[in-house]
């Protein structure tokens, strides 16, 4: 306790409380530790409002068609103004310079644009592609405008309009003179598979936005090469970012929160040190991207993003809950030596680097994004990295192991961990389900107690060094809100990070705090897809058990009939006896496999998740 004490204060001494920054007079919390440096200059942030954040996975949108989304309290429309020829969702054409983000209202009467449709204009369309002042795009490909459902108003991907079909001409000299007013238009990325939006209309911050750095890993980015948009976990979730980030920088509460899933136990919880890493140092770590320059996933020139916030976990093999877990399902699975660090990236990333052995690196990498007050997106990655195959020794391989890799056991076996480590599978997603449906109810909850009493985390009672990474994130999300409110003029974005209207409502039904469907199955091309296949084999059993009900109904009464009389032949009433009892059984294993399917169809749908019950 005395120890954990003193963590504490060090760590408390070295926040600066006006800001929330962290500075190198805590670069250790360990007692025994003798690490130094100059204190360092407090970081300048950048507005909440100026900032890339993730908006949705590209297997989740609509190419054909406009996309309502929602940041930072905004209504937005995502859509494609280029024409590819493919339709519908879950097309996997990643290019960024594709996607378009306009505000969700038309500049006539504020109708949603994404009620609207897509208009294809052909690259000899010169009253889309050219403007009275020169060429604006097109580059000889087909576009699109996006064509408001009220009045047929169109814009661009820039947000000018151009054409008003209740006025005869899409001169876009003639329609400004008649006052038809562009809408705001916001720059928009695509890497790793991820729609990334710059929340901010204002184009004196575009150049700014195009200099920074997303804070993507090369090993997301090689995950995302080779299984898709759909390796990444999307859901909305029915609390705000400000309780989403304080969960995910919490390693404390997962022995706790998630007991049983996997291997977590309850009593894998217990103290947790953390050293606090300073600025040169987590500029230092963060170069291990470097061994991916020049490679497709890595970053020319060094330009990776350093966190802004970093601790490493003390003795992580005994300390951290999931080293722990590993350790229980695998006895040699984490070296002694084994380390972690957590690391927070301006302004919705959180990531997990763990080495439980030496060469092979996992990471948890999870991005937020701030929908509105009371709710957020997150994106999870699960990810390995091993490292590559030792060459070929002198010696010659043995003939036993030469045959024992090239047997049928062993291809199975390869298979059976290529399954089950697929991070673009149902059974992933599955998993990552009960990872936040463990947290869902108290979190929104915890929202509303803090909502209804007008308490804010600066009222948390936060005596161990367990609690350091969430406290500079709130201290952060604080100073780059109202640096929004200042800059802007707005409250738009502070108030998507605090608690505001009735945004956590204590009455919500538990169905909708933990609904799977709508806030993950609709738009998750692999679940969709499984939950549709499920319907199907549920269809084919209820056929088959009607079947069997009535075949088992005829040889029961073929059978009573038979006993009744004499004069059958012992044959036919074996015979009415043995379909019976066929039925009977055939009915059984129907009946069971049609329950097994319904429970894994209401998986994609909603599970209760009660604490009480998790023994």
């Amino acid at each position: 306790l005395a120890t954990i004490q003193l963590q504490s204060q060090v760590v408390a001494n070295a926040v600066e409380q006006e800001d929330g920054v962290i500075t190198s007079s805590a670069t250790t919390t360990s007692p025994t530790s003798t690490t130094t440096e100059e204190e360092e200059k407090t970081p300048k942030y950048r507005p909440l409002h100026q900032n890339w954040f993730p908006v949705s996975i590209t297997t989740a949108l609509n190419s054909d068609r406009p996309n309502a989304i929602e940041l930072l309290g905004e209504k937005l429309v995502l859509y494609r103004d280029d024409y590819s020829g493919k339709t519908g969702a879950n097309n996997n054409n990643d290019h960024g310079e594709s996607w378009k983000c306009l505000a969700d209202r038309c500049s006539h009467r504020f109708a949603p644009l994404s009620e609207g449709r897509l208009v294809v204009h052909s690259k000899d369309d010169v009253d889309l592609t050219k403007s009275d002042s020169g060429t604006k795009g097109g580059g000889g490909c087909a576009s699109c405008t996006i064509q408001c459902a009220y009045h047929g108003w169109e814009f661009n991907s820039e947000g000018e309009c151009t054409r008003v079909p209740q006025y005869n001409s899409s001169s876009k000299k003639e329609l400004d003179e008649r006052k038809a007013s562009s809408v705001p238009s916001y720059p928009v990325r695509v890497e790793a598979g991820m729609v990334w939006v710059w929340s901010d209309p204002d184009e004196s911050s575009w150049e700014m936005a195009h200099s920074i750095p997303l804070p993507i890993s090369p090993l997301v980015r090689e995950s995302y090469e080779k299984f898709g948009a759909e390796a990444c976990f999307m859901r909305d979730l029915p609390y705000g970012m400000e309780l989403l980030g304080e969960n995910l920088l919490d390693l404390s509460h997962l022995p706790f929160s998630h007991h049983g899933v996997g291997k977590l136990q309850r009593n894998m919880g217990g103290e947790l040190p953390l050293r606090v890493m300073g600025g040169q140092e987590r500029v230092d770590y963060a170069r291990w991207e470097e061994e991916f320059d020049g490679t497709s996933t890595g970053h020319a020139g060094n330009n990776y993003a350093v966190p802004l916030y970093q601790v490493e976990i003390l003795n992580a093999t005994q300390n951290d809950p999931m080293f722990l877990s590993i350790a229980a399902m695998l006895p040699n699975g984490v070296s002694p030596d084994a380390n972690g660090t957590i690391a927070f990236f301006e302004p919705c990333h959180v990531r997990y680097r763990r080495e439980r052995v030496s060469g092979t690196f996992g990471h948890v990498e999870l991005f937020m994004s701030p929908t509105s007050a009371g709710k957020s997106r997150v994106f999870l990655w699960n990810t390995i990295r091993r490292p590559p195959p030792a060459a070929p020794s002198g010696e010659k391989q043995s003939l036993k192991s030469r045959l024992a890799s090239l047997s049928p056991l062993s291809a199975i076996k390869k298979r059976a961990i290529a399954i089950l480590m697929n991070p673009a599978s149902a059974r992933s997603h599955t998993i990552s389900h009960l990872i936040f449906d463990g947290d869902g109810i108290f979190l929104h909850k915890q929202g509303n107690r803090m909502q209804s009493s007008g308490q804010t985390f600066r009222q948390y009672s936060t005596p161990t060094s367990s609690d350091v990474l969430l406290n500079s994130y709130r201290r952060y999300l604080d100073a780059a809100a109202k640096l929004s409110i200042e800059r802007s003029g707005s409250n738009s974005a502070a108030e998507s990070v605090s608690f505001i209207g009735s945004a956590y409502r204590d009455d919500m039904p538990r169905s909708v705090m933990l609904d799977r469907y709508e806030s993950h199955t609709k738009h998750c091309s692999v679940c969709s897809a499984e939950l549709a296949r499920c319907e199907k084999r549920k269809g084919f059993y209820e056929t088959a058990e009607v079947s069997f009900a009535g075949a088992g109904g005829a040889s029961a009464v073929a059978l009573l009939i038979s006993l009744a009389s004499n004069a059958v032949p012992r044959s036919i009433v074996r015979a009415a006896a043995v379909s019976t009892v066929a039925s009977v059984i055939g009915s059984f294993g129907v009946s069971k496999r049609k329950r097994s399917v319904e429970k894994k169809i209401q998986s994609f749908l909603f599970e209760d998740y009660v604490h009480a019950e998790k023994e």
